[in-house]
């Protein structure tokens, strides 16, 4: 309910109110009426965002796909283009922000991506990759304000 502040008998006012907005030097004044504060979402939960690594997975960019096993109970990845082969500057960072997803196949090509170009790769262009990942101040390797737990990373099973 909107609060009234007039110097004058409200039933020969209501044509001169005026609205105005709350906490302003202007509730303050006479003749008005004060409107309610809009509601702020603070406490929403708001659903978290697109991975690069879904974006890249959907447009095709990332040659992966998804091979059932015998009588569909283990799932592998197929890869189109061997790991070895792969640009690691490009491809390790995109699977580690795959990392943070939490739908069922873009999580577990991420999960299967990254531990298959760990493994594949040499000694040199898994640490070179991470090393210019934290070099760069503005492109950090994870970026997703969804926490993921060390569990989910370390396990590649």
């Amino acid at each position: 309910m909107p609060s009234t502040s007039c110097w004058c008998q409200p039933r020969t006012c209501p044509g001169i109110l005026r609205r105005v907005p709350a906490f302003t030097v202007q509730a303050c004044q006479r003749c008005v009426v004060v409107w309610s504060p809009c509601p702020i979402p603070v406490f929403c939960i708001r659903p978290a965002r697109v991975s690069r690594f879904r974006g890249f997975f959907l447009r095709g960019d990332i040659p992966i796909s998804r091979e059932c096993g015998t009588r569909c109970v283990k799932h592998f990845i197929k890869w189109h283009t061997p790991p070895e082969q792969l640009n690691y500057q490009r491809f390790l960072p995109l699977f580690f922000d795959g990392l943070c997803e939490s739908t069922f196949p873009y999580r577990e090509f991420a999960r299967h991506g990254v531990s298959d170009l760990l493994i594949a790769g040499t000694e040199r262009q898994p640490l070179n990759t991470i090393m210019d990942g934290m070099r760069t101040p503005g492109e950090p390797l994870l970026q997703n304000s969804k926490r993921t737990s060390p569990r989910n990373i370390a396990t590649f099973g």
